[in-house]
């Protein structure tokens, strides 16, 4: 019987210690919820082992919704780009100073708004792997809204180059919030968001066009204010009055112009009339001959 369990005990023992040796070789990848940048910088995504383990013979994948093509790849202890994402191409660096302490963050330059989203770090080695996920917001401030008369009845308020997407607000001067007739937002080549609202002309001597976007808004609530409806007006009413005036100065100057030239012709006629020869009292001049 004692035979018996001593051969339980060092049956349990041996299991254990498998079991404790497996659990050292496993790790776990992680990184941090998300990551905000300004566009154009460039920009750090977190990546590390825990516990620490030196990632110089694994495979260190990043990628964002299929994984391949990826984002950037190590493998085989270099960097691999042959099935690497266009858009990433020259742009991408795996920084390896601490990869022996299982530390690897991908490193992307002059970041564009089509970077944002979803990025996975997926760490695989010989006998084990993991993945971690981080979310790269994008963020930039777009152009001053621009207020303007579209007709009588209706004003405008257009801004571009916003992300991520925008919101458009318009008050009175009380700050009263004014309802819009027409709002649209897209997307332009750089994936960038232009917005643009329209409405009904205001009662109110000047109306205020308010662009933010979530990101801006909770973090420093910074706001972008377009100018007062009653400048654009005025400045409207300038161009307006400047135009015909210029228009009544030219047809003053064509009209001028006009006059002295058909004075110069008439005084040329007359010159070419003053030239000719006229016989007195109309009957010609004959000479008187003496008789012989």
């Amino acid at each position: 019987m004692e035979s018996i369990m001593n051969n339980i005990m060092i049956a349990s023992f041996i299991l254990w210690s498998l079991y404790t040796e497996c659990l050292s070789v496993r790790f776990q990848v992680s990184s941090v919820p998300s990551v905000s940048v300004v566009l154009g910088s460039d920009v750090l995504l977190p990546c590390r082992l825990a516990p620490e383990k030196n990632g110089e013979k694994m495979e260190i994948r990043w990628f964002k919704k299929i994984y391949r093509p990826y984002a950037h790849l190590y493998i085989n202890r270099k960097d691999d780009y042959t099935a690497q994402m266009p858009q990433f191409a020259d742009r991408t660096e795996l920084l390896k100073e601490n990869i022996t302490r299982g530390i690897f963050p991908l490193k992307i330059r002059n970041v564009t708004a089509q970077d944002s989203g979803e990025y996975h770090c997926y760490v695989e080695s010989s006998d084990h792997h993991g993945m971690a996920t981080v979310q790269l917001q994008v963020t930039a401030i777009g152009t001053v809204p621009v207020i303007s008369s579209i007709t009588n009845d209706a004003v405008s308020c257009e801004s571009r180059d916003w992300h991520p997407k925008p919101h458009l607000t318009w008050t009175d001067n009380e700050g009263n919030k004014i309802n819009c007739s027409m709002m649209k937002v897209f997307r332009d080549e750089n994936n960038l968001y232009n917005i643009l609202g329209i409405i009904q002309q205001p009662n109110a001597s000047n109306v205020t066009c308010t662009v933010s976007n979530s990101i801006n808004h909770s973090n420093d609530s910074r706001q972008i204010r377009g100018l007062d409806h009653s400048q654009s007006s005025r400045g409207t009413h300038s161009h307006v009055y400047l135009i015909g005036a210029s228009f009544i100065l030219i047809c003053f100057g064509c009209i001028c112009f006009l006059l002295r030239s058909l004075g110069a012709l008439q005084r040329k006629y007359e010159a070419l009339l003053g030239t000719q020869p006229k016989p007195a009292n109309g009957t010609p001049h004959t000479e008187a001959h003496s008789p012989v």
